[in-house]
């Protein structure tokens, strides 16, 4: 997601509430790095910098909106942040070593530097160190939520796995319930968390959640979308050949795809010009363009979400964030 999360940092460094920001994500970094250290020196080094590699902190930033968003700030935030950035790039973590990727954020990734062995066991310290917070939210419901959360993306994950280079088995239904568990429910939960931390009632809390929600289907969708693009530095086609079928994928597969294209699809070894004639055969079609016009109709029903509240700042920061991913990159 480096492209997508560059539209979401420019939006968010362009607005007035980011800036006012400043502190308290040097104090979330500080918290994280020292959290690192906990694990022993050599894999203190990989934790550090898989945290403070440039990640954009969008899920603490979320959480700290709707957390102002609600006023009163009766709990400390910082804890939660922490909470929403550990979860996270664990879930990155394990994600590479599924993946067997080898960069991340422009770094190699532990399971290229040290093994599978080691990234798990990252990962799975991450997830621990998240949890010795939880004790600070009890009987507000976040711990419940982020439980929830959790079970989701790991859930959305082995579907995912399941289902890879399996064309009749995966549909537009079962993408965005895939990309809804994997990355929109914890955007959801961010907003919904921050803004029960700060005393929020259940209905305006809701209605941030459904923000999240959204936001997140949008920002996954737009990511997906980069994959057909060759003017963003990520290589293009990686979905196709790694037999993850996104929507525009899809929106041909409902309409019915030649044999060839069908055969070409489900096999696990393709040459590069092999994904390239599948890349050509999309944009020869409209299915780019359908899922441009998801990307926008989820987009504004996000920013519907929002309606209810006050004018401020923060509110001006949420839809800024969703309004850029509707906004389209070529």
């Amino acid at each position: 997601m480096v492209e997508t999360n560059r539209i979401i940092e420019k939006r968010i460094k362009g607005n007035a509430f980011y800036r006012g920001l400043q502190g308290e994500l040097q104090r979330l970094s500080d918290s994280l790095c020292a959290m690192a250290k906990c694990a022993g020196d050599t894999m203190s080094s990989d934790l550090s910098l898989v945290l403070t590699s440039g990640g954009k902190r969008l899920r603490p930033i979320l959480a700290n909106m709707c957390y102002r968003m609600a006023g009163s700030r009766k709990r400390d935030i910082l804890p939660l942040m922490c909470m929403l950035e550990l979860m996270h790039t664990a879930s990155l973590v394990h994600d590479d070593v599924v993946d067997g990727a080898e960069m991340r954020r422009g770094r190699p990734t532990i399971n290229n530097q040290r093994g599978d062995s080691a990234a798990v066991q990252s990962g799975d310290f991450l997830l621990a160190k998240a949890m010795e917070l939880l004790h600070k939210y009890k009987g507000t419901g976040i711990n419940e939520m982020l439980a929830d959360v959790s079970y989701s993306m790991t859930m959305g994950e082995l579907k995912q796995q399941s289902v890879r280079y399996d064309l009749e088995a995966q549909s537009i239904e079962t993408y965005y319930d895939l990309i809804r568990k994997k990355t929109a429910l914890l955007l959801a939960a961010s907003c919904w968390c921050g803004a029960v931390a700060g005393g929020m009632g259940a209905g305006d809390a809701q209605c941030l959640f459904n923000y999240g929600e959204k936001l997140g289907m949008a920002f996954q969708l737009r990511d997906d979308l980069i994959d057909y693009s060759d003017e963003t530095g990520k290589i293009p086609g990686q979905d196709v050949r790694n037999g993850t079928f996104t929507l525009p994928i899809l929106t041909l597969k409902e309409r019915g795809v030649p044999a060839s294209v069908e055969e070409l699809l489900t096999r696990r070894e393709k040459s590069g010009s092999e994904v390239q004639s599948l890349m050509e055969y999309v944009k020869n079609s409209d299915a780019l363009l359908v899922a441009e016009q998801v990307v926008a109709s989820m987009s504004r029903e996000a920013v519907l979400e929002l309606e209810s509240f006050p004018d401020s700042r923060e509110k001006k920061a949420l839809s800024d964030l969703v309004i850029s991913l509707a906004e389209r990159q070529s």
